[in-house]
């Protein structure tokens, strides 16, 4: 992450491109920044700028608790005092970043799991935030499936910072799957974005666009594609580590650490998404956990009656 290079949006706020999309909003002398990036370097330029400015940090606004989002919170807080406003249910892991890791693997954590990429430094939230909450010109606007209680943030320039919402095409291209934690959430949140009035829509990871269409069109469509892989790889028994297998041949993609956490996690979502809508069931058999379409012979467990 090179120097930052605010783009003006609208009014008092700006976008500060990167890695991770950030926000800034200038009232008079303050600054309230949208989410923070990925580590404390990124809290240094953002310092760097701020001064450069005259701008004193008020606070700063996460839109949820991955690490690339909260990564410079603690620095921030503890160089300038700021405030940390967050959705109530994000708290706990902005708080407590070990618990990220410790959803992902499905017990405790271990080194890997533990670095920069999946394990922020902890900072202390001073508001959390209820899903609609406003405050300050702020809204939080609850667009969940990313993440547990994500929220797009509403400036008072009518700048919606979406967060995870939705990613922009070049990045699904290139991530070929993106981590969700509720399918069927993210959907809705999709409708969302687009009966949600605003200037400006910022995806934390692609270019912001005054009309969200193209963009939710792109990620309900990548939703469907993996939908419709799984249900085919689902068409006989399988596991879930052959199924997760065949999905990233199906992909094009090796599995590294990061992507076994993050896509394997995306997978379980998706088997519970589709379980809960009767679609797959699941068997034990030979000590495995075996999936399967409802489609297929033999008896299914697990599923809606």
């Amino acid at each position: 992450m090179g120097e930052l290079v605010p783009v003006h949006l609208t009014g008092g706020t700006w976008l500060l491109p990167g890695p991770t999309n950030l926000g800034l909003v200038r009232k008079e002398d303050e600054a309230w920044l949208v989410d923070s990036g990925n580590d404390k370097d990124a809290g240094r330029k953002v310092l760097k700028l701020l001064a450069a400015e005259g701008l004193r940090l008020k606070a700063v606004l996460n839109t949820h608790s991955n690490a690339d989002h909260i990564g410079a919170n603690a620095y921030l807080q503890g160089q300038t005092s700021c405030e940390v406003w967050a959705p109530a249910f994000e708290a706990p892991f902005i708080e407590n970043p070990a618990l990220e890791g410790s959803l992902l693997w499905g017990g405790f954590p271990f080194g890997e799991l533990r670095s920069k990429f999946f394990e922020a430094k902890s900072s202390k939230v001073t508001r959390p935030m209820a899903p609609g909450e406003m405050a300050e010109g702020f809204e939080f606007i609850p667009l969940p499936g990313h993440f547990i209680q994500m929220s797009g943030i509403r400036t008072g320039d009518g700048v919606l910072f979406l967060g995870d919402a939705a990613f922009g095409p070049l990045v699904l291209e290139k991530h070929k799957i993106p981590f969700l934690y509720d399918i069927r959430a993210f959907r809705e949140s999709l409708d969302r974005i687009l009966s949600t009035e605003a200037s400006w829509y910022v995806p934390s990871h692609g270019e912001p666009c005054r009309d969200p269409e193209e963009l939710v069109e792109a990620n309900a469509a990548k939703v469907d594609a993996v939908e419709a892989a799984i249900l085919g790889i689902l068409s006989r028994p399988v596991s879930f580590e052959e199924a997760l297998a065949t999905l990233c041949v199906g992909f094009g993609f090796d599995l590294d650490l990061s992507r076994y956490a993050l896509i394997g996690s995306t997978l379980r979502s998706f088997l519970s998404y589709l379980n809960g809508e009767g679609k797959i069931g699941y068997r034990f058999e030979g000590g495995r956990m075996l999936w399967e379409t409802r489609d297929c012979p033999g008896p299914q467990a697990g599923t809606r009656p």
